[in-house]
């Protein structure tokens, strides 16, 4: 039976803007309507910002033979996003658009879980084309939310529809300017997260959200057999982009109880293998205090000098830097408050 939950009517009016004066005039009454009775069958396909036709018939094959070209007239199908409303959104296919990830989208937002247990929805993209997106939340590791609030210019684009989404932007523009910055996270398992771009951008191996409108509120708690902290357990690998990378082991925010809040990943078991780090360009944020209070970290080579281990003085490995045995990392001048910047 088809299913239209994929439907976007303010996005579907943008890629079409001729459907709106039919609508205007009472001819028909909505752009759902529109697609519904003439647009489906006539081979349209911006429905949503999280369908690509392309993506969605390159990563399911099958498919292809099924959708009607001049070379197979009689296929079944007028397109990809014909044969996702018909079967394909029932067949849980979640293989749709760049700028989701299945896997991903439930490793990062492991309240939807019970949900898809229980049947309320059939998978994480079921919830996220529903509630997810609207609620903020991001399908890949390219923090989304973030991307916008730091770069205003790019939202009017995004709203309008003359862009998907600021992924779309950025993998495409952004990445290239160097003025422009992004967040890339894991979440609170395993991950292998990759920077890309050429200016500013943070890399976190753990989950992160973002709390209000300042604070990066990491969210991967694990614990030891002392107490809960960030990133326990995880052995997430960073990988710089050929821009100004931030690795980040930590972040502080305001804190309710003592004014400033400082979070350290990975103590206890787990740590962050940092690849592709370059000094004199690159970063590695830590929390901590100058001057008379300090959280101590401990420099030291290992893998037969190959590679550069960050510890606390209690010796707990927090972070391996591969290939940088030989480097000589500083405190860099634009530390603050709370925050230790390595480079």
């Amino acid at each position: 039976m088809a299913n239209y939950a994929i439907f976007d009517e303010p996005y579907y009016l943008a890629q079409y803007p001729w459907v709106k004066p039919a609508i205007d005039a009472g001819i028909i009454k909505s752009g759902r309507e529109h697609f519904e009775k003439f647009g489906q069958a006539g081979g349209l396909t911006q429905v949503s910002r999280y369908f690509d036709e392309q993506t969605y018939l390159s990563q399911n094959p099958d498919i292809a033979p099924l959708v009607r070209t001049p070379n197979n007239p009689n296929a079944p199908f007028a397109s990809g996003i014909d044969h996702f409303i018909q079967l394909g959104y029932e067949e849980g296919r979640t293989r749709v658009s760049p700028d989701y990830d299945e896997a991903f989208y439930i490793a990062n937002n492991q309240d939807v879980v019970p949900f898809i247990q229980n049947g309320t929805f059939k998978n994480g993209y079921n919830h996220f084309i529903q509630f997810g997106a609207k609620e903020g939340r991001f399908g890949t590791s390219f923090f989304e939310s973030e991307y916008l609030r730091e770069n205003r210019d790019i939202v009017p684009l995004v709203n309008s529809g003359a862009l998907k989404t600021g992924r779309e932007h950025y993998f495409n523009f952004g990445q290239f300017e160097p003025s422009r910055s992004a967040t890339f996270v894991g979440t609170s398992g395993n991950d292998v997260v990759t920077g890309v771009g050429v200016g500013n951008v943070r890399v976190f191996g753990v989950e992160v959200g973002r709390a209000g409108s300042i604070t990066l509120w990491p969210e991967s708690y694990g614990s030891n057999e002392f107490d809960t902290f960030i990133g326990s357990n995880e052995f997430d690998t960073l990988i710089g982009s050929s821009g100004r990378d931030t690795f980040m082991l930590a972040t502080i925010f305001t804190g309710r109880r003592h004014g400033i809040d400082i979070e350290l990943f990975y103590i206890g078991p787990g740590f962050a293998t940092i690849q592709n780090f370059t000094k004199g360009q690159d970063r590695i944020q830590l929390g901590g205090y100058t001057g008379y209070f300090s959280y101590p970290y401990i420099l030291i080579a290992t893998n037969n000098n190959r590679d550069l281990a960050i510890q606390t003085n209690g010796g707990d490995t927090i972070a391996v830097i591969e290939g940088g045995g030989n480097l000589k990392l500083n405190l860099l001048p634009e530390s603050s408050f709370g925050t230790l910047l390595l480079g």
